[in-house]
């Protein structure tokens, strides 16, 4: 069995035993404390195994959070155009454009984790397809490290 094939089991296991909420909360808990940098790597990386409506999720989320975050003076439509993608590709949940803005997102650490904390405490089924790194942290959270 791969290592991948080790982490879909032991996710499975320990996240379908976990409610949603608490799964979202672990989520939640875990990317507060995160490297931005580290969380954007673990969430490019998690594009891949998404299907089409976490991608448009983690792309609205995105969006909404360069728009409403406290720590970023400008909105969505600024950080689209500096990033260099278009806002209609980031929330149709384009991959290449989501993950363009969430490496421009990883220079504003607290727009990046208030956006993985609202995506992942909104649709708590997407956790099962994050890159194992970051669902590692997650299952630690959950009490399985």
């Amino acid at each position: 069995m791969s290592f991948m094939d080790e982490i879909g089991k032991m996710a499975g296991g320990l996240l379908g035993g976990a409610t949603p909420e608490a799964a979202a909360g672990a989520a939640s808990d875990h990317v507060a404390n995160m490297d931005s940098g580290e969380l954007g790597n673990h969430l490019t990386q998690s594009l891949g195994n998404m299907d089409q409506g976490s991608l448009m999720g983690l792309g609205q989320q995105l969006l909404s959070s360069f728009t409403n975050h406290p720590a970023y003076s400008g909105d969505a439509d600024t950080a689209t155009q500096e990033a260099g993608v278009s806002q209609a590709d980031v929330a149709s949940g384009n991959p290449g454009a989501i993950g363009t803005l969430i490496n421009y997102a990883k220079n504003n650490p607290g727009v990046l984790q208030s956006a993985a904390s609202h995506f992942l405490g909104n649709n708590p089924s997407a956790i099962s397809s994050l890159a194992p790194g970051l669902l590692q942290g997650i299952m630690g959270k959950l009490g399985g490290h």
